[in-house]
C-alpha cells in the first residue's frame, strides 16, 4: 500500500527534498505478522524486521521468513531485539532465555553454558566499536567477550535496563525502569542522572545530545548532567514514549504508546507524522537506514516506511482532493494554474488548489482551454468557443472582429510576437495578432498543440491530420507518408537547435530537415503514447505518458538508448510521488516546465509537482545477491562452485536485487555460458530455471540495474559443475575404445583360428586325397594294367587259359572296385555342390557319383517353400545325406534309395529312406558314421530320428534349426 503525502518536515532548509511517500506493509503483503518488534538494517543491505511470529529478512520487493517452521533450530517465534556484529552474526533476542545467533545462514542458540542469564534478553546493541551489549529483563548488563557474555560490574544491587544507545565517540548510555540515566566508563557502569518514573527510549544525535522518553515524563534531554523537560514538546500527547530515532538533518523521531509517530524539527516545532491510522495506534521501533528512509515498526499496524521521492501530489481544496487534472501552465506573475475535475480553474496556493470564482460571467459552457498571456493574465478558452482574459481573477470577454466566433474552442497559444492562435474542431485555425485583422486557416482542424510562430514558421499538431508548418509559403501537413507514424501529433517541443520533437499515441519523433527520426528504447517505453514534452535546464527531456514521466537526456537519445540492459532513461510512476500512473492527455497545455525549474503534470489522480533542479540524490547503490539455490528441490549452499549430481533435472538459482528504496525498479537479467546464446532479460523476475543441464563445467552471469542510472550494472558470478554419469566420463570412453579394440582383436584372433583350423582340414583332406590318387589309385590302376596284360598273353597262350582267366578276370574287377571306392573316399573328404544349384540339385548331384554304376534306384523330392540356406549348414546336409548314401550302398544293400528334403518356418529336414538289410539302431550307435552324424547334430542343436530294423530298410531323418550358424 502507497500513500503519497505533501509533508513538509520543517520550515527550515534541509538536504533532502521536502516530498515524501508512505508506504505499509502488512500480513497481506507477505509481513509475517503485523507487530514489527524490531528493526535492524544489515551490513548486506537487507532489513530485518521482528515480529511475534518469527523473524523477516526484506530487500524492498519480497519478504523471506524465518521461524520453527523454516528454520528449527530458530526454536522461538516472537523477536523482541536484534543487533549485528562486525563477523555477519545477527543477534537475536527473544521472549524466551537465552540468544540466537544467524551466522552464514544457520541458526544456533546459546545460554547458560554462554554466560547469559536463565532470563529473556529484551536489548541488545552492538556499538561503533563492533562490541555487542545484552541487556536481560532484570540486569545486569552483559558484554560479549569472545565466545562468552561477561556482567559489567555496576554500583546498584538491580537494574531494569529498557534503553540503550550509543554516541559516535562509543559511550554506552543505559536508561532504567526508576533507576535513572546510567553511562559505561572505565568499564563501569555509573549513575548519570535520577528520574522520577521509567526511562523508556534513548537516542544520541549527531550534536551529541541524549534524548530521554520516558513513561510519564514525557521527553527529556540531558543538560549539564540533568535531565529536563525538552522545548517545543506541547503538541506530543501525554503518552508514555516508546521509542527515539535522532535523523540525519537534526530532527528527532518520537514514537508514543497509543498516540502514533511524531517529528521534533531541528527548529524544536513538533509535528505529526501524516498518512496514519484513523485510530490510535503504538509506535514499538524505528529505524534510519543509510538512504534517509525511516522505517516504523508499530503494534498491530504493520511495518510502515517514508521515502523520499522527487513528486509531490498536489490536492485539490475541497470535498474531492484527488479530482483529475486536465491542463496547466504558468502566468508572467508566476501563479500556477490548472483545470481540474469536470473543467474546473483552480490556482496554486499553499501548496494546494484552490478553486477559483470568476468575477464575471464566462461561457458558453466551461472552460476548456487555457494560455498565459506575456503582458499578464491569462487567457480563457470556452467549450462554446468564448475567448476572455482573466486579470486578477476577472474575466474580460474578448470579442471577434472580422470573423464569426467559433462553436469551440479546443486550445490556445500564444506566440513569441504575442498573436493569439485558437484552435477550433470545426472552423479551423484562428489567429488573433495583437494588432490587425483576424486570419482564419480553415484547414487546419483538430489542433490541439502548437509552438514557434513569431517571425518563425508556427508548428502544429493534430491527431487526425498530423503535423502541420505554417509559413509565409502557406500550410503543409506531414503525416505516415512522410514517416510520422501510423496516427496523427498530439505534442510539440521546440529546443535551442531548432529540433521539434514531436509526441505520437505510438512514440517520440524528432523532426529535422523536412524528415522524421524514430527512437527505440528499453521495455518499448519510447514507442508508446507521448501526451507531452518537455525540457530542463540540463538538455533532459520530460515525456508525459500513459506509464508515468519519462526523462532522459537529449544526447541520450542522439547517441541512441539500447533496447535491453541498462540505459539512462528513467520512468517516474506512482512509487515516486505520482498520484497516478497515468498521466493526462488531449489539447495542451497537458504539462508545464516553469520558469525556476518545477514539472507540472495533470493525472488521473490530481495534479503532481517536481523540481528538476533538486530532485532527491540516488538511492544507494545497487546490492546484487544470490538468495538460494535448489537442484531438485534439493538446497545447495552458495559459496565456492556448486556440483550438481549426476542425473540432476531441474536447476533453479534465486536471487535478489537488494533496493529498499524503489526496489520494484530493480530489471535482471542472467545467462549460462554455454547454455544461453545471448541475455536472457526477465524484468523485475528474481529466479531462474534451467532443466537437463547438460555434463560440464558452467558459470551463471546475473545483472542487475535500475533503469536511469547512470552506472553499469552489478553482476555477480556463480560456478557451476555438472557431474556426469560414469558412462559419460572420458575414462568410461576410454574403456570402450580399449574394450572395442581388444574384443575385435579377439574375433579377428578367431577368425584368424577358425581360418587356420579350416585351412588345416582341408590341407589335410588335400593330402589324404594326393595319397590316395598318388599310392592307392594308381596302384590299383597298375594292378589293373598288370592283370589286363597277362589275361592278353594268357589269350595267346596254347592249352586251356580258363581258370586262370578266370580268377584274373575277379582279380580285375576287385581292383576296379577298389579304384572305384578310393574315388568316392576322395570325393566323400570335401562334398561340393556345383555352382547355381539348390540343396535338392547338390543331393542330385551328389547321388549321381555315388551310385553311378551300381544299380540302385535314387528318388529325390522336397516339401514346403524352398529356402536360401546358409553355406555352410548346407555343406553340413550334404556330407551327412553322403553318410547315409553310402552306408545304404556298402552296408544296405539297398535296392532304391530315397531323399526327401523338408522345408519348414524356422527348420529344414532331410528324410533318407532304403529297402536294404536295414540293421539294430542300438547296435549300430557305435559305428562312425553315425557317430560323426550325431557330434554334427549336437553342434547345430538338431536332432536324428532312425527308424530301422533286420530285414526291414532304413528311414533316417535329420531335424536342423534354422538360425544363424557360428562355427
Amino acid at each position: 500500500m502507497i500513500l503519497s503525502s505533501p509533508f513538509v518536515a520543517s520550515a527550515s532548509p534541509r538536504a533532502r527534498p521536502q516530498a515524501a511517500t508512505h508506504r505499509i506493509w502488512r500480513t497481506e503483503a507477505g509481513l509475517s505478522q503485523d507487530t514489527a518488534t524490531a528493526l535492524l538494517e544489515g551490513r548486506d543491505g537487507f532489513l530485518w524486521v521482528g515480529t511475534e511470529d518469527g523473524l523477516v529478512r526484506f530487500d524492498g520487493a519480497r519478504f523471506e521468513r524465518f521461524s520453527r517452521t523454516e528454520a528449527p533450530a530458530f526454536s522461538h517465534d516472537d523477536v523482541r531485539c536484534l543487533a549485528e556484529t562486525p563477523d555477519g552474526s545477527l543477534w537475536i533476542g527473544t521472549s524466551q532465555s537465552g540468544l540466537f545467533r544467524l551466522k552464514d545462514g544457520t541458526f544456533s542458540s546459546l545460554g547458560p553454558t554462554e554466560g547469559l542469564p536463565d532470563k529473556p534478553i529484551l536489548r541488545l546493541l552492538a556499538d561503533t566499536q563492533g562490541t555487542l551489549w545484552a541487556a536481560p529483563a532484570d540486569g545486569p548488563l552483559l558484554r560479549l567477550v569472545g565466545e562468552r557474555f561477561q556482567p559489567v560490574p555496576c554500583d546498584a544491587a538491580q537494574l531494569r535496563i529498557q534503553a540503550m544507545a550509543a554516541d559516535r565517540e562509543g559511550t554506552l548510555w543505559i536508561g532504567t525502569g526508576g533507576s535513572g540515566l546510567w553511562r559505561l566508563r572505565d568499564r563501569r557502569l555509573e549513575l548519570v542522572s535520577l528520574v522520577v518514573g521509567d526511562i523508556t527510549a534513548l537516542d544520541v544525535d549527531a550534536n551529541g545530545t541524549v534524548w530521554v522518553g520516558t513513561r510519564t515524563q514525557g521527553l527529556l534531554t540531558l543538560v549539564e548532567g540533568r535531565l529536563e523537560p525538552s522545548t517545543g514538546t506541547k503538541a506530543l500527547p501525554a503518552r508514555p514514549i516508546t521509542t527515539l530515532r535522532a535523523d540525519r538533518d537534526g530532527g528527532l523521531w518520537i514514537g508514543t504508546e497509543r498516540g502514533g509517530l511524531f517529528h521534533r524539527t531541528r527548529d524544536s516545532q513538533m509535528e505529526a507524522m501524516p498518512d496514519g491510522p484513523p485510530s490510535r495506534w503504538t509506535v514499538l521501533c524505528l529505524l534510519e537506514d543509510h538512504a534517509g528512509t525511516l522505517w516504523v515498526g508499530s503494534e498491530d499496524r504493520g511495518l510502515r516506511a517514508t521515502f523520499t521521492v522527487p513528486f509531490r501530489a498536489v490536492p485539490v481544496k475541497g470535498p474531492e482532493p484527488e479530482e483529475a487534472g486536465r491542463m496547466v501552465c504558468q502566468d508572467a506573475a508566476g501563479t500556477v494554474w490548472c483545470l481540474t475535475g469536470d473543467q474546473t480553474l483552480g490556482q496554486i496556493r499553499e501548496g494546494r488548489v484552490d478553486p477559483v470564482t470568476l468575477r464575471g460571467p464566462v461561457g458558453p459552457g466551461p472552460i476548456s482551454a487555457l494560455w498565459p498571456h506575456r503582458g499578464g493574465g491569462l487567457w480563457l478558452g470556452t467549450r462554446g468557443g468564448g475567448l476572455f482574459l482573466l486579470e486578477q481573477e476577472k474575466a474580460r470577454g474578448v470579442a471577434f472582429h472580422g470573423t464569426s466566433q467559433p462553436d469551440g474552442i479546443l486550445s490556445l497559444y500564444e506566440d513569441p510576437s504575442g498573436d493569439l492562435w485558437i484552435a477550433t474542431p470545426r472552423q479551423g485555425l484562428l489567429k488573433l495578432p495583437a494588432d490587425g485583422a483576424p486570419q482564419v486557416f480553415p484547414v487546419a482542424r483538430g489542433v490541439i498543440a502548437m509552438t514557434g510562430g513569431g517571425p518563425e514558421p508556427l508548428y502544429l499538431a493534430s491527431p487526425s491530420q498530423g503535423l502541420g508548418i505554417l509559413d509565409a509559403k502557406g500550410l503543409h501537413w506531414f503525416g505516415p507518408a512522410q514517416g510520422l507514424g501510423s496516427a496523427g501529433a498530439q505534442a510539440l517541443h521546440l529546443d535551442a537547435s531548432g529540433g521539434l520533437w514531436v509526441g505520437t499515441p505510438d512514440g517520440l519523433r524528432l523532426f529535422q530537415n523536412d524528415s522524421f527520426r524514430g527512437f527505440t528504447g528499453p521495455e518499448g517505453l519510447l514507442k508508446i503514447g507521448i501526451h507531452a514534452v518537455l525540457e530542463d535546464a540540463n538538455q533532459n527531456l520530460w515525456l508525459s505518458t500513459s506509464q508515468g514521466m519519462l526523462r532522459v537526456p537529449r544526447s541520450a537519445l542522439f547517441q541512441g538508448l539500447p533496447t535491453s540492459g541498462p540505459s539512462s532513461l528513467t520512468v517516474f510512476d506512482h512509487t515516486d510521488g505520482l498520484p497516478a500512473r497515468e498521466t493526462h492527455g488531449g489539447p495542451q497545455p497537458v504539462a508545464w516546465l516553469t520558469r525556476d525549474g518545477e514539472i507540472w503534470v495533470p493525472t488521473s489522480r490530481g495534479m503532481a509537482r517536481a523540481n528538476t533542479r533538486d530532485l532527491p540524490p540516488a538511492p544507494a547503490p545497487l546490492r546484487l545477491s544470490l538468495v538460494k539455490v535448489l537442484s531438485d528441490e534439493s538446497m545447495l549452499p552458495l559459496k565456492g562452485p556448486l556440483n550438481l549430481a549426476p542425473g540432476s533435472h531441474r536447476l533453479e538459482i534465486h536471487y535478489t536485487g537488494i533496493s529498499l528504496r524503489g526496489a520494484e525498479k530493480v530489471r535482471f537479467r542472467y545467462r549460462m555460458e554455454g547454455i544461453d546464446p545471448g541475455w536472457n532479460e526477465v524484468g523485475d523476475r528474481r529466479f531462474a530455471v534451467y532443466s537437463n543441464l547438460p555434463p560440464g563445467q558452467r558459470r551463471f552471469l546475473l545483472q542487475a540495474w535500475r533503469p536511469g542510472e547512470d552506472r553499469p550494472p552489478e553482476e555477480v558470478s556463480l560456478d557451476i559443475a555438472v557431474q556426469p554419469f560414469f558412462h559419460q566420463r572420458p575414462v568410461f570412453w576410454l574403456l570402450c575404445t580399449v574394450g572395442a579394440g581388444l574384443f575385435g582383436w579377439w574375433l579377428v584372433h578367431l577368425r584368424l583360428q577358425q581360418v587356420e583350423a579350416r585351412s588345416a582340414v582341408l590341407d589335410e583332406r588335400n593330402r589324404m586325397a594326393r595319397e590316395i590318387h598318388d599310392h592307392l589309385a594308381q596302384g590299383f590302376t597298375g594292378v589293373l594294367l598288370q592283370l589286363e596284360a597277362a589275361e592278353a598273353r594268357l589269350a595267346r597262350m596254347q592249352g586251356d587259359p580258363e581258370p586262370v582267366l578266370t580268377r584274373l578276370g575277379h582279380a580285375r574287377e576287385l581292383a576296379a572296385a577298389s579304384l572305384q571306392e578310393a574315388r568316392r573316399s576322395v570325393m566323400a573328404l570335401s562334398p561340393r555342390r556345383p555352382e547355381g544349384t539348390d540343396l535338392l540339385g547338390a543331393l542330385r548331384f551328389l547321388s549321381d557319383r555315388l551310385l553311378a554304376g551300381t544299380g540302385i534306384q535314387v528318388e529325390l523330392a522336397q516339401t514346403g517353400e524352398p529356402k536360401r540356406l546358409d553355406p555352410q549348414l548346407e555343406a553340413e546336409l550334404l556330407r551327412m545325406a553322403q553318410e547315409a548314401l553310402t552306408n545304404a550302398l556298402r552296408h544296405g544293400k539297398a535296392k532304391w534309395v530315397r531323399v526327401t528334403v523338408q522345408h519348414g518356418a524356422r527348420q529344414v529336414g532331410l528324410r533318407i529312406e532304403d529297402d536294404g538289410q536295414g540293421f539294430d539302431p542300438a547296435a549300430g550307435a557305435a559305428g562312425y558314421g553315425l557317430r560323426s552324424i550325431r557330434e554334427t547334430l549336437r553342434k547345430l542343436r538338431g536332432h536324428i530320428d532312425i527308424d530301422s530294423g533286420l530285414g526291414q530298410g532304413t528311414r533316417i531323418t535329420i531335424i536342423l534349426p534354422l538360425r544363424r550358424w557360428r562355427p
